[in-house]
């Protein structure tokens, strides 16, 4: 259907029976078709050129369902900054509306059939339940549609201002209520978060061409006439010169001053500077200075602000010198009681203060201002740390993740003269690599012992039983007998053999003694010999065991047992020579067992008992260095509280 904009007087078309208004091309002018003929109901302003994946009528697939992109309107935020909206048709003739916003895309669809709650219970941080779901408020904001393309699906008034409330259930799950103006009934939207790769798109339109002179890449400074350079030209609002210090207003299109900053910081990272992190190549576009109240004192940090057109804004925060890398979390996404818990992990709250903005260079997303106040909530699971921003009109959630100062350097592959951390940081890691190393010898030990002594054969080798006569003189056996050597009861050196057996190589030997002593003593002198090589080992034993009663109490010492172990002997055939004597009457029986690859206790606890040093001294260190982190805290102390009896303003959070 093709109307005549009753502005202009030029033809436009309107490709769908169910579209409501559509912004004429030549004039800007929001046509409305009705019966009696076209009306319009204002112009729109120009479009500021905004990176996006989206072209107006480009054709794509979600959930399954083909659609097409057939108009779009840009939104100005109250609190400054844009973001997009679009409006698709799919093939079945229900709409669908795309929102993008610092880089996200959401996808969602009217629900008339869900019921919002009142204004006045949409709280940032307050939790919802929409259609079954719980969803926890992000922020609560006005817009204002500023500019439009292509045909809209409902009376879009150019300039219009409604209320609006945005809400996550942390899982990628998003809502958004339009309270409009308190005219008509609210109405919710309900949808998810997607990647735009995900909606196969094709075709469409080319973007116009940016109008504003204002959103040029190189603006010249109203105060020194300094060339300042925007990287973000479709996102940036305002601008702080790097030479002179004064915070320009480019949002309008004409560059106002706002204000003249006296202090001109060194900055660590150089803005225009690119970096590879976690999401990817990002640029250094701007830097402030911040500093946070706590025990009555404000205590200086500074971020600088990253940005990407795919991405959109990451942070970069030093404090101390220690740095993280940060990243926005969905609202709904943490579960907070006393400390927070994200994804699985327990967060303990840290700290709790007032942020105020003391100092920027460069170029930013919201209309930032110096003096400009947050509170600020901190919950560590190191090396992670969860922040909370809150203002009355919004919640902001992100994740920090600690960095050195090499790895800073690492990531822009330049040495950039950083300086050293002083102290602990929050979200720092205890760096105990010597704990790492001992833990990996330990598990290595434990391992290796478990699987000798599972393997040990302990196999038993000969078997022997002597007597030692009264005059401690040579033990008799049949195998003595056998061989022609005689005991001598006055010869202490004569020497009788075991029956010959065999010893395998590569294993220890394990002599096991045993006597029958009752307030006695027994030595002998064990040597093995190898019938191949006449090699001999030899080794000294002796046993005492002592009893008796003193005072009506009964006492012992010593023993009748004894184990000796010797490492490893060639392989071959073996006789053990014994020689032994005793100092009491009559015989004592001297029990001789041979045993082969025995798993010897005393060494595992003896290197258990070594290995345990290192642990304890890391132990020590570990303990030293959580306690000079939790020293910084200022939780229950007066500074803790003292964040919430200031005003806040607006947060650098909003669209």
């Amino acid at each position: 259907m093709i109307v005549r904009c009753p502005s202009c007087g030029a033809d436009v078309e309107f490709r769908y029976d169910d579209s409501l208004v559509r912004v004429c091309g030549h004039c800007r002018s929001a046509v409305v078709r009705g019966d009696r003929g076209a009306e319009t109901l204002g112009r729109f302003a120009d479009l500021v050129p905004i990176d996006s994946p989206l072209a107006l009528f480009a054709e794509g697939r979600h959930d399954g369902v083909g659609f097409q992109l057939i108009g779009m309107a840009q939104l100005r935020h109250a609190a400054g900054g844009r973001w997009q909206e679009w409006y698709a048709r799919e093939d079945g003739g229900r709409w669908v509306w795309l929102s993008e916003a610092q880089g996200r895309l959401y996808v969602t669809r009217e629900r008339p059939d869900v019921a919002a709650p009142p204004l006045s219970a949409v709280i940032p941080g307050a939790q919802v339940r929409l259609d079954g779901t719980m969803f926890t408020v992000a922020e609560r904001g006005q817009a204002t549609y500023v500019a439009a393309r292509g045909e809209i699906p409902y009376r879009l008034v150019p300039q219009s201002t409604f209320e609006f409330a945005d809400l996550s259930d942390g899982q990628g799950g998003f809502a958004t209520i339009d309270y409009g103006d308190g005219t008509e009934p609210p109405a919710v939207y309900l949808g998810r978060q997607v990647a735009p790769a995900s909606l196969q798109l094709s075709g469409g339109e080319a973007a116009e061409p940016s109008a504003p002179a204002a959103q040029g890449h190189r603006l010249a400074c109203p105060n020194c006439n300094g060339s300042l350079e925007l990287r973000a030209p479709d996102r940036t609002l305002r601008v702080a010169c790097p030479y002179c210090g004064s915070l320009v207003d480019v949002e309008a299109g004409a560059l106002a001053i706002l204000a003249r900053q006296a202090d001109r910081p060194e900055l660590a990272l150089a803005l225009g500077t690119s970096g590879r992190f976690a999401d990817g190549e990002l640029t250094v576009i701007g830097r402030v200075g911040r500093s946070a109240r706590i025990d009555g004192a404000w205590w200086p940090f500074e971020e600088y602000l990253l940005h990407a057109p795919a991405v959109g804004f990451r942070w970069l925060v030093c404090s101390d010198g220690h740095w993280s890398y940060v990243q926005p979390v969905a609202s709904g996404a943490v579960e907070v009681r006393r400390d927070a818990t994200y994804r699985g992990v327990v967060f303990r709250k840290f700290q709790h203060a007032a942020l105020r903005v003391d100092h920027v260079v460069g170029e930013f997303y919201w209309r930032v201002e110096v003096g400009e106040l947050v509170v600020g909530t901190d919950y560590i699971a190191p090396p992670a740390m969860l922040s909370l921003e809150a203002s009355d009109r919004e919640h902001n959630w992100s994740l920090a993740s600690y960095l050195t100062p090499a790895e800073v350097e690492r990531a822009f592959g330049r040495p950039l003269g950083l300086a050293a951390p002083d102290g602990v940081a929050p979200n720092q890691p205890f760096g105990g690599g010597v704990g790492k190393v001992s833990a990996l010898i330990a598990t290595v030990f434990l391992a290796v012992s478990v699987g000798k002594c599972a393997s040990a054969p302990n196999a038993e080798r000969m078997r022997a039983r002597f007597t030692v006569p009264m005059l401690a003189g040579t033990p008799r056996t049949p195998a003595s007998d056998a061989a022609g050597v005689a005991g001598d009861a006055e010869s202490p050196g004569t020497v009788v053999f075991s029956e010959p057996f065999r010893l395998e190589g590569g294993q220890n030997v394990a002599f096991q003694l045993a006597a029958n002593l009752r307030n006695n003593w027994v030595s002998a002198a064990l040597d093995l010999v190898n019938q191949d090589t006449n090699r001999v080992v030899g080794l000294d034993a002796s046993l005492s065991y002592y009893s008796g009663v003193d005072d009506g109490e009964s006492w012992s010492e010593g023993g009748t047992t004894d184990e000796q172990v010797i490492g490893p002997v060639e392989p071959g055939s073996y006789v053990l020579r014994v020689e032994a004597q005793h100092g009491g009457l009559g015989d004592v029986v001297l029990d001789v067992v041979v045993r082969q690859g025995v798993f010897r206790w005393v060494r595992f606890w003896t290197g258990l008992g070594v290995l345990t040093l290192p642990f304890l001294w890391v132990g020590l260190r570990a303990a030293r260095f959580r306690r000079a982190r939790w020293d910084q805290s200022n939780l229950g102390t007066a500074g803790a509280d003292a964040a919430d009896a200031i005003s806040v303003g607006p947060s650098r959070g909003a669209r």
